[in-house]
């Protein structure tokens, strides 16, 4: 099988790690893939050719067998410049909610506007992949149900991999002996990272380690002093593979408000930590059978209950890591998305 992967840009972000990881599989399994980018960023390697394209620039679209973009540029790619007659299947994955995670960036019209423009890009695609049930429901609303399927994202990371030891010493004579709480994530209103800094004031035993920049950095900082728990807070700011810090903590937190997956999730799965998420959708049916310890949205105490009871199970980590070999593991993740790919070449 030759496959196009059609991206926006080269960086470290949730969706391109989803590219990443759909690269390796396909390679693995002796399909050829290339993938085209309109901006450059920051590196992030893929086991296939890359080759930048400007958005004005048609590629052959008939040399491949599946084109398959990510975000709201390489589905507009494919909207104006996709053939009539044209022998590639086009497919998109949709890493979120569009409208309600919009919400969140912009006021509400204009999340409403861009979002019902991305719908409109859609229509010329074969076949639009949600990134859970949750999501599919949502779309089934705009597009019909012939045209949506699901796929689970996975990770494959090394669990090898290590932090430098300044970093590691920072990490330690932060914590003392307090219990450590992570979060890695990016800095936006809907991650809801103010709801732990909330918490920690009537949980004086721990401590919280944030790694990730955005818009909201500012406001949490502030909310730090006004809550009082500055000294129970370290910003450490963007770190390249996050994931090598999840080692040092004793738990790890998703208050997310709204997610599209949360690799994040799977991330910790890996190392068996104990997790905390906010009782959302997404979070609700990856983790079925409370494999993490759930938190009611926007209700501290439940949050505060939430993280005692994460601290005091050992059962948590184990769970967590069997739900991630059954459902996101790689070989899961290449067997659906072979599937979607196979079923529309026949």
């Amino acid at each position: 099988m030759n496959i196009a992967y059609i991206i926006p840009k080269r960086i470290n972000a949730g969706p391109i790690l989803v590219v990443q990881e759909l690269v390796k599989q396909m390679i693995l399994h002796g399909h050829s893939c290339i993938v085209f980018y309109f901006d450059e960023g920051q590196e992030i390697n893929f086991l296939c050719p890359t080759k930048k394209i400007s958005f004005s620039q048609r590629i052959d679209f008939n040399s491949y067998d599946i084109i398959h973009t990510h975000g709201l540029r390489p589905d507009l790619y494919i909207f104006l410049h996709k053939p009539i007659n044209c022998k590639a299947k086009c497919i998109t994955t949709l890493h979120n909610y569009v409208i309600p995670d919009f919400s969140y960036q912009y006021n509400k019209f204009i999340a409403y506007t861009i979002g019902n423009l991305w719908m409109i890009c859609l229509t010329r695609h074969n076949k639009i992949v949600t990134l859970s049930k949750d999501a599919m429901q949502y779309y089934k609303k705009r597009f019909s149900t012939k045209k949506l399927t699901y796929a689970y994202n996975t990770r494959s990371i090394s669990l090898s991999s290590s932090i430098a030891e300044e970093e590691k010493k920072e990490i330690l004579d932060f914590k003392g002996d307090s219990i450590l709480i992570g979060v890695n994530a990016a800095l936006t209103d809907r991650k809801g990272v103010d709801q732990i800094i909330k918490a920690l004031k009537k949980l004086p035993n721990y401590k919280l380690i944030i790694i990730g920049e955005g818009k909201s950095k500012l406001t949490l900082e502030q909310l730090c002093i006004d809550e009082n728990v500055s000294k129970q807070v370290l910003f450490l700011g963007y770190k390249k593979d996050a994931y090598r810090f999840l080692p040092y903590y004793d738990l790890f937190a998703l208050p997310s408000r709204s997610e599209g997956f949360g690799l994040t999730l799977i991330e910790s799965a890996i190392y068996k930590k104990n997790v905390i998420c906010s009782k959302i959708p997404i979070f609700q049916e990856l983790c079925p059978n409370n494999e993490v310890v759930f938190f009611e949205l926007e209700n501290i105490h439940s949050l505060e209950q939430a993280i005692q009871k994460a601290t005091n199970d050992n059962t948590l980590g184990e769970k967590l890591y069997k739900q991630y070999l059954k459902e996101f593991s790689p070989d899961k993740f290449y067997i659906k998305y072979y599937s979607i790919y196979n079923s529309l070449l026949q």
